[in-house]
């Protein structure tokens, strides 16, 4: 499967072959985060070529996820064990009419590896506990992804609406639940969803930007998620830009809203230097606290940045550092065995970012 997905991705260069006479971008970036126990990085590139009608863009990339696990003392047969999962993804979008007020655009893409943490975590922690248990297979985790979409502008260069759709299958690793003199129960290993979106963005004075987005998400087995978010951009002064958002989504019992602003400074449109500060909260996807269940505790985090970045005539250029604080509710008596996964930690977040366009 990952042999037929490289060579998906090798023919989707054959889209962008250069052509003299029109743009293209090269980009690079890179984010990275460290806590005591656990290193995340992901990279990628991208190639787009552009014309006065159209833009098409090659992203490939290429991420990893290493840590120490070490099982909770629940389970006696469990050994430490360190892990590296690597993950390799490539998307493709396409934006056409870019000439017109009426625009629309195409994206597909594919993956192969774990996309977080926590769902390498708990496929180690049911390897140790069912492998040698009938019914109990190895994950093939992978998946991938179609949308389309469009976008009007009714005032020109002042405000315009934006819709997608999107699917998404994704091959995950289940959970597993052993019953008494019965057999091992498999979790659902394949995911299906499906996101509905619609957005606007509007110009309202010279220095106040607006932009908005709400979207519906339904994932086998799963309810509905919503989710809102507003943004504005704020030029205080000539040099002082102020950026605020605002998330809150619902699912079911579950609930979380996120608040973010950046302030940032400029010398003569080139070189940018800000701050920015992040907050996110969650009641937490646990439903029943009697019930056995590797769902996530509430969850508080907080994130403090410094940013400096340069907009040249060729070049850009993006650096953020800073940490990141997640703080999770205490496990229930029924889960402390997940303990380990959900566990207060202390991050460093490092962001890179490098464009040229030739």
């Amino acid at each position: 499967m990952l042999r037929q997905r490289k060579c998906l991705v090798l023919a989707l260069t054959s889209l962008i072959t250069p052509i003299y006479g029109q743009n293209y971008t090269f980009g690079l970036s890179t984010e990275m985060a460290y806590a005591a126990d656990i290193s995340l990085r992901d990279s990628e590139m991208f190639v787009r070529r552009r014309d006065t009608k159209r833009e098409v863009t090659l992203f490939l990339g290429a991420a990893g996820i290493d840590f120490d696990y070490r099982p909770p003392p629940q389970n006696l047969l469990g050994f430490d064990k360190d892990l590296s999962e690597p993950k390799e993804s490539g998307q493709i979008t396409w934006r056409e009419g870019l000439d017109q007020r009426l625009q629309w655009n195409f994206s597909a893409g594919l993956y192969q590896g774990f996309t977080d943490y926590r769902s390498v975590w708990l496929d180690e922690y049911y390897r140790q506990l069912f492998s040698g248990v009938p019914g109990y297979q190895d994950a093939d985790v992978g998946g991938g992804n179609v949308s389309i979409g469009g976008r009007y502008e009714y005032l020109e260069a002042s405000g315009l609406i934006n819709w997608s759709v999107g699917w998404q299958q994704d091959d995950v690793s289940p959970a597993y639940e052993k019953i008494i003199f019965g057999p091992l129960v498999r979790g659902s290993s394949e995911l299906e969803t499906w996101r509905f979106g619609l957005g606007s963005e509007h110009v309202l004075t010279p220095r106040l930007r607006f932009k908005q987005d709400a979207s519906a998400i339904n994932t086998t087995d799963r309810a509905w998620r919503y989710t809102y978010a507003a943004e504005t951009a704020w030029a205080l002064a000539d040099e002082w830009t102020l950026r605020l958002r605002a998330e809150g989504t619902k699912e079911a019992e579950f609930h979380s809203l996120l608040g973010a602003l950046l302030i940032e400074r400029d010398w003569k449109a080139r070189w940018f230097a800000g701050i920015a500060f992040r907050v996110y909260q969650d009641n937490g996807q646990i439903i029943d606290p009697l019930l056995v269940s590797g769902a996530a505790p509430a969850l508080d985090s907080y994130q403090l940045q410094l940013t400096l970045r340069y907009a040249g005539p060729h070049a850009t250029w993006r650096l953020a550092i800073g940490p990141y604080l997640t703080r999770y509710a205490e496990t229930t008596s029924s889960n402390a065995q997940f303990a380990p996964l959900y566990a207060d930690r202390d991050w460093l977040a490092v962001q890179g970012a490098w464009n040229w366009r030739f």
